[in-house]
């Protein structure tokens, strides 16, 4: 199933699910037991023919037949029983301790009387920037149930006292009734089948097909009718958070998110890094983003808040858009104002809490970060050295601007690869149509010349095609364009492929392959015979560009190398160290392969016989460099 049929059938499921939505669940819930009635279907058949294996050899009838069919239905029913048993292991974070949130484990109680919830059993503070209730089930689909609270230090970072109560509400109230419970079950039928197609395959058993022609029908089918469900639950769950708390509430907190989400996940680390690399200190990241989210810039927050209402509902998310979860419960859009921290009222120690998180995180990437301030430090020298440069090529100016968009912004980048585009006409640098248009795609008002950019990059240069191919699929999936987004992954698998099949054809060289003479320069020549001679045993290289079929334009050379082994050693014995060796050690230039010529009389008279692929000889000149046509 395609994503556009995807969507074709989750559009007529929602109408049917409005019209009656009891029935809608009764339906989902019918589905469900069909995906594991299936699978119980055949562990009980694969049980009944092992069972019957067992006793045809107990009796004394034993073949080799008998042992395979032992054999083949003892492994299927293993494999069929263990993916029902998904285990979900407790979730990672900071358990809360009794008394380290005393407001919060008070709010909960009172929420959880008003939404009649069931207990929550544990509170845990991760990284994310999300709530969750997670239901964690003993025996997988069976025994006893523990309902824990996930809490992202990000997100109640960014909220005030009232908003994320609403939060809470909204989370509990998934599981005021059936849809936490149900939920369960649909996320353990697909790991189910997960699991159970991962099993068999990694196995290579015969009775995959039994599941796989199943699974293709029933697993899209079943995500679409769970898709609109789940859906449904949110709008069910901000209803009954505005009925426990208030609809400006759920307002408020739904109008903040969509300005702290992205600011979080795009602006804020990048703010942090420049931050850290005028003092010089290590970061923060969590106590510094409460500060940031009190302060945020009104002009930041109106961009990425105007950028959220021109979102629409699409079926790459359950969560409906902010517009649509708005109208819902009858409100209006407005950019809230930061009042009482969350996190400052529901916990007793805060301050403890952002250093346990600030600290994991420094353990996790000090390392990392320290190596990108290093090379930070260094781009803003080349940016200096390239704004004070009077003369400037090419790849000097393209430079410049890639720089300027990394360490000063997308708007004064812009300009500069405006101007490249202008001014390079004859040499139509493909990367700078790219890297514009990559800038462009991410504002609507723009988002069409962004297209026509990134598409012109592929026709200038087939280097750019994958890159280009990945932004537009991310482009067009995030912005819900599905039947573009499918056309352009099939274009962007095909090209994968050819790629891969271009490395198989430049990586094998034999005497079949055509060779015609190098491109390649005098100094580039000079500077590769310098490596080429630091080997005292290579007695001859020739040097050849060999035809490629499935990507024509693009340059690979063959460096064929005459070496001399010495008599007391094993030829092939030394030849094989000898290519270990020069892997890692006999760099000359982009796109060349070496190849040995010792005992390859065919491939080495090919190579020879190309003009010019003869470039230098230390036995016979030690000390001459010898160019083409010399």
């Amino acid at each position: 199933m395609t994503n556009e049929e995807f969507e074709t059938l989750v559009r007529k499921l929602e109408s049917k699910s409005e019209q009656n939505p009891g029935f809608y669940r009764f339906k989902v819930l019918l589905f469900t037991g069909l995906g594991y009635g299936y699978i119980l279907f055949f562990l009980a058949l694969f049980l009944f023919l092992l069972t019957i294996s067992v006793l045809y050899l107990v009796e004394g009838n034993f073949t080799f037949g008998s042992l395979k069919a032992l054999m083949i239905t003892g492994a299927l029913s293993y494999f069929v029983g263990k993916a029902l048993i998904v285990k979900m292991d407790m979730p990672k974070g900071y358990y809360l301790k009794e008394n380290e949130a005393p407001e919060l484990e008070k709010t909960i109680k009172e929420l959880s009387r008003k939404l009649k919830t069931p207990k929550i059993h544990s509170i845990v503070l991760d990284d994310d920037f999300n709530a969750s209730v997670a239901q964690i089930s003993k025996f997988g689909l069976f025994g006893p149930k523990q309902n824990i609270l996930l809490i992202g230090i990000p997100l109640i970072s960014s909220l005030t006292r009232e908003q994320f109560t609403s939060v809470l509400a909204h989370e509990l109230a998934h599981i005021s009734h059936s849809d936490t419970e149900l939920s369960s079950i649909i996320y353990r039928v697909r790991m189910t089948w997960a699991q159970l197609m991962t099993s068999l395959e990694q196995n290579e058993q015969f009775g995959t097909f039994l599941f796989r022609k199943f699974l293709k029908w029933y697993y899209p089918r079943y995500s679409a009718y769970t898709f609109v469900m789940a859906r449904q639950e949110e709008y069910a769950a901000d209803a009954a958070a505005a009925r426990v708390t208030s609809p400006e509430a759920v307002r408020d907190t739904l109008c903040a998110m969509s300005v702290s989400s992205p600011y979080y996940f795009r602006n804020y680390m990048g703010d942090l890094f420049e931050e850290c690399s005028k003092t010089n200190e290590l970061p923060k990241p969590y106590s510094s983003f409460f500060n940031k989210a009190q302060e945020l810039d009104q002009s930041i927050a109106v961009d990425f808040f105007t950028e959220e209402l021109e979102r629409k509902s699409n079926v790459t998310d359950t969560h409906p858009c902010l517009l649509d979860r708005l109208k819902a419960i009858g409100m209006e859009p407005v950019i809230p104002k930061y009042q009482e921290s969350a996190i400052e009222y529901f916990f007793a120690n805060p301050n403890s809490i952002f250093q346990f998180f600030n600290q994991v995180w420094l353990e996790n990437n000090e390392e990392r970060w320290n190596e990108q301030q290093d090379s930070f430090q260094e781009a803003k020298q080349r940016l200096v050295e390239l704004e004070n440069s009077e003369v400037l090529d090419l790849h000097g100016h393209y430079e410049k601007a890639i720089l300027t968009r990394d360490l000063v912004g997308s708007e004064p980048a812009s300009a500069l690869l405006e101007t490249i585009i202008d001014q390079y006409p004859a040499e139509r640098i493909a990367p700078a149509y790219l890297a514009l248009g990559d800038i462009y795609l991410r504002k609507e008002a723009t988002a069409h010349r962004g297209e026509e950019l990134i598409r012109k990059s592929m026709e200038l240069n087939w280097e750019c095609k994958e890159e280009a191919l990945n932004t537009l699929c991310e482009y067009f999936y995030f912005t819900g364009q599905l039947e573009a987004f499918e056309e352009t992954r099939a274009k962007l698998e095909a090209w994968e492929m050819i790629l891969k099949q271009f490395e198989e054809e430049s990586r094998i060289i034999n005497e079949d392959d055509h060779f015609v003479p190098h491109d390649k320069s005098a100094e580039e020549l000079a500077t590769a015979i310098e490596v080429i001679r630091s080997h005292s045993e290579i007695v001859g290289a020739y040097l050849v560009r060999k035809e490629i079929e499935v990507i024509p334009e693009r340059n690979v050379y063959v460096l064929g190398l005459k070496v001399h082994i010495p008599d007391d050693m094993d030829q092939e014995e030394y030849i094989n160290q000898l290519v270990e060796k020069y892997s890692n050690e006999l760099y000359t230039f982009d796109d060349t392969y070496f190849n040995i010529l010792n005992g390859f009389e065919e491939l080495e008279e090919g190579i020879k016989s190309v003009a010019g692929s003869f470039v230098f000889s230390q036995t016979d000149h030690p000390k001459k460099l010898v160019t083409p046509g010399v």
